[in-house]
């Protein structure tokens, strides 16, 4: 029997990662997810996409699954371009404000004896936390991407050790959450068939 199910995801011209979840019943009705996602897509924002879900029996998949995947990859790859430009964009910003900025004198106590002086918590310690943030973040990423969800919730930083990344580290947690509950109920569901 030949197929050119290969073909055809050739010819979408969209080279990275393809997850294609296929679940047919008794009754010939088949529900089909696909998730179409780069390589090497480390952004945050690109793990909120939910796959695209088609659902009708074997010659409704025939006839319209890759017409309707066509429509979502198209999008998508708009989208992971757009994404890693602001990520550059961002980095560069980021070089620039650090080439910039120069050291703050310490000031004088108000109201205090001249030799006294007040010191803030020393740059070099901001800089250590958030490189240690940075760097555990993408560790939670690479573990996201790998399906280890749960290694990766072990080690998400605390939104109280980082109050001003509460937000996104709730978001992430969240989302973190969601896909390793996804994750045992696609195993089940795997493992039943």
């Amino acid at each position: 029997m030949k197929t050119n199910f290969f073909e055809n995801i050739a010819n979408l011209k969209a080279h990275g990662m393809w997850t294609i979840g296929i679940q047919n019943d008794e009754n010939g009705n088949f529900t089909v997810s696909a998730l179409y996602a780069p390589f090497k897509s480390n952004e945050p924002a690109t793990k909120m996409i939910t796959p695209l879900i088609h659902r009708g029996t074997a010659s409704d998949m025939d006839e319209g699954f890759f017409e309707a995947t066509l429509t979502q990859v198209d999008s998508l790859k708009g989208l992971y371009s757009n994404l890693k430009a602001v990520t550059a964009s961002v980095d560069a910003a980021k070089k620039r404000l650090g080439q910039g900025s120069k050291p703050q004198p310490a000031k004088p106590k108000a109201g205090g004896d001249s030799e006294e002086i007040e010191v803030g918590e020393p740059k070099a310690s901001a800089e250590e936390k958030r490189k240690a943030y940075t760097d555990t973040v993408r560790k939670v990423v690479e573990l996201n991407d790998l399906c280890k969800y749960e290694d990766a919730l072990a080690i998400l930083p605390s939104a109280e050790d980082y109050p001003d990344k509460k937000e996104e580290l709730e978001k992430r947690r969240a989302d973190l959450e969601r896909k390793k509950t996804q994750y045992a109920q696609a195993l089940t569901l795997f493992n039943e068939a």
